[in-house]
């Protein structure tokens, strides 16, 4: 399927599990940066349309547990948990370094961190980090060059989510309600507005709530997704999920016509599957361009922001 829904659940893996993931951690580092450049964007500029809040600083995080038994040269000298890289002209990026180990966020020390079953370390740091005021500096303790210092990181506060590039080549995205995925072979096969829309369609199921409202309409998201009533649902936040796209980008100050662009170009009909992919879940390609300009014609006028899509919003209360 093009994008996994917010049902979804994952867990987070090694980067060095199959020979179908990548595991340089350079290469994964430069799409971690485009895609964090667009996130970080994208959920500040639509924070009021979230209920779940964190300061958003511009810091990549990762941990030693997430690469298996790869080598991961001096980038875990400090710590098990570190600073993977910064968001260029990020706050972060001002006071932190590539390599720096973490000590403690706030009040939390990394040593006490406890990550849920089958995740990282780096989860647990993200969570400590989005436990953090929202509209106040984070506070950080850091291991840099066997010394150890304090570092107060300004933010800004945003839509909580935990975004991450996946190591693996195919052509896949997918939210669980929590994080946001990108697969490395689609972020480096799209530019930077299609990463957009990639981005703000995973957001947008973040934003509606619709894991939340999913599980508890107890809809399977399986090879049972296809029929009856999961699937009615299904292709439901699929829909919705488009049309919240482009209020969105057009918050983060993208012309919102990209996104029924998008799903008109190669890279959009490659993503819809073409002949090698059929699903009920998901309207094809040209379908969903067109439901997106409805959206846009309908609420967005010339694509005007800032956008408060009030239509949708209160769908997050209501149940299947």
């Amino acid at each position: 399927m093009v994008f996994a829904l917010a049902s979804a659940t994952f867990s987070q893996q090694a980067l060095a599990q199959s020979p179908q993931e990548i595991t340089a951690i350079d290469a994964l580092r430069t799409q971690d940066v485009r895609l964090a450049a667009i996130a970080d964007q994208m959920l500040s500029a639509n924070d009021a349309l979230c209920r779940d809040h964190m300061p958003i600083t511009g810091m990549i995080l990762h941990s030693r547990d997430q690469y298996g038994g790869a080598d991961t040269g001096n980038a875990f000298a400090g710590g098990d948990l570190a600073v993977s890289t910064t968001v260029p002209g990020s706050p972060a990026a001002e006071v932190l370094r590539d390599n720096d180990a973490i000590i403690a966020i706030g009040s939390e020390l990394v040593a006490d961190l406890e990550p849920e079953e089958d995740a990282p370390l780096r989860d647990a740091g993200f969570d400590a980090l989005a436990r953090q005021p929202a509209d106040a500096p984070v506070n950080l303790r850091i291991a840099r060059d066997g010394e150890t210092m304090q570092i107060s990181v300004p933010g800004s506060s945003g839509c909580r989510a935990l975004v991450e590039i996946r190591a693996r080549n195919n052509l896949a995205a997918r939210s669980n309600g929590r994080v946001i995925q990108v697969n490395y072979g689609l972020a480096e096969d799209a530019d930077d507005e299609q990463l957009a829309i990639i981005f703000a369609h995973e957001m947008a199921h973040l934003v509606l709530e619709h894991r939340r409202r999913l599980s508890s309409a107890g809809v399977d998201k399986g090879f049972f997704g296809e029929f009856g009533r999961n699937q009615k649902y299904n292709r439901q936040v699929e829909v919705e999920a488009d049309r919240m796209s482009v209020h969105l980008l057009a918050n983060a100050g993208y012309d919102p016509a990209i996104a029924p662009a998008f799903w008109r170009s190669e890279l959009g009909g490659r993503l819809g599957g073409g002949l090698l992919k059929i699903s009920a879940t998901y309207p094809p390609p040209e379908s969903r361009a067109q439901i997106m300009e409805r959206e846009i014609a309908d609420y967005l006028g010339a694509g005007a922001a800032p956008s408060w899509p009030g239509h949708m919003l209160p769908r997050r209360d209501e149940e299947f």
